[in-house]
């Protein structure tokens, strides 16, 4: 199997990649099921966002030039798979969304969300629970 330079294997996944809406959805398609070659994965995108080659082709190359993706050839094509785990991707969506709407900080968050959101007693005493079981980390 071959990798093209400066691609890693699934193994070495990379910690955290920031990748736009856009570049979500071809990913979504990867984690779910790889590889898939370029003509596949704009099959399926064409179908479901309405998306022509051209952008499937143009987010792809984005995705392997961040390091999101690697790259095997097979024959005259590509097949694409994920570098970065999902779980690594939520993370890196998460702590930007913290920073950005509320200066990294969760308990502005928090309190945001029991303002503006109608949270049942369950909800209250799911997060009371989640919130107690939550070890320091200094």
């Amino acid at each position: 199997m071959s990798r093209t330079k400066n691609q890693k294997s699934r193994g070495d996944a990379s910690p955290a990649v920031a990748i736009t809406e856009a570049e979500w959805a071809v990913m979504e398609l990867l984690w779910e099921q790889a590889p898939r070659n370029s003509q596949e994965i704009a099959s399926l995108l064409e179908a479901r966002q309405g998306w022509k080659r051209a952008t499937v082709l143009t987010l792809l190359t984005r995705l392997t030039a961040k390091g999101a993706l690697t790259t095997e050839a097979q024959g005259n094509r590509f097949l694409y798979s994920p570098a970065v785990e999902r779980s690594a991707c939520v993370a890196e969506e998460t702590r930007s969304f913290l920073e950005r709407m509320f200066g990294g900080a969760l308990q502005p968050l928090l309190a945001h969300v029991a303002e503006h959101h109608e949270l049942s007693r369950k909800d209250i005493t799911e997060l009371k629970a989640m919130l107690d079981e939550i070890k320091p980390k200094s």
